[in-house]
């Protein structure tokens, strides 16, 4: 016997969840002032996040030394 799955409805509520979270992404990002449809930081912006993170924190810890 062959159990009918109404697709229909499946496929709406799908959509519908995957709207929703996708918005909710754009509303998230856009809240916090960044672009949502910016490309992805490279290994080089990273790499020099990270080191101006290290020399800030290392500029503060030498003047209580």
């Amino acid at each position: 016997m062959r159990i009918l799955v109404p697709w229909k409805p499946v496929v709406l509520v799908w959509g519908l969840l995957s709207a929703m979270i996708f918005l909710g992404f754009v509303a998230s990002s856009l809240r916090e002032g960044k672009d949502p449809f910016a490309p992805s930081a490279t290994k080089a912006g990273v790499a020099q996040t990270a080191q101006q993170a290290n020399q800030s924190h290392k500029a503060a810890r030498t003047p209580n030394q």
